[in-house]
């Protein structure tokens, strides 16, 4: 679990970086475009791939009974004398 983590920390330092736009000299470094948003899809996209994948780690990898012969229960009941 770890390792896992750690893979999903690098991964996305390095998405976050490769898609930044270099920055133009002398000018405002995206103050108005910050604050008109666009970027809500992303996080929250983010978000649902993080819980599609909760759920697909903790499905069981099952999706069906098991086959195999069912177990039958006998109840009796008995008196003593």
């Amino acid at each position: 679990m770890r390792t896992l983590s750690s893979f999903v920390i690098v991964i996305s330092m390095l998405a976050s970086s490769a898609w930044a736009d270099p920055l133009a000299a002398g000018k405002p470094a995206g103050v108005k475009v910050a604050q008109m948003g666009g970027t809500e899809w992303m996080v929250f996209g983010g978000i649902g791939a993080l819980a599609a994948g909760v759920l697909i780690a903790t499905s069981g990898g099952r999706s069906s009974n098991p086959s195999g012969q069912p177990i039958t229960v006998v109840a009796t009941t008995a008196t003593a004398t």
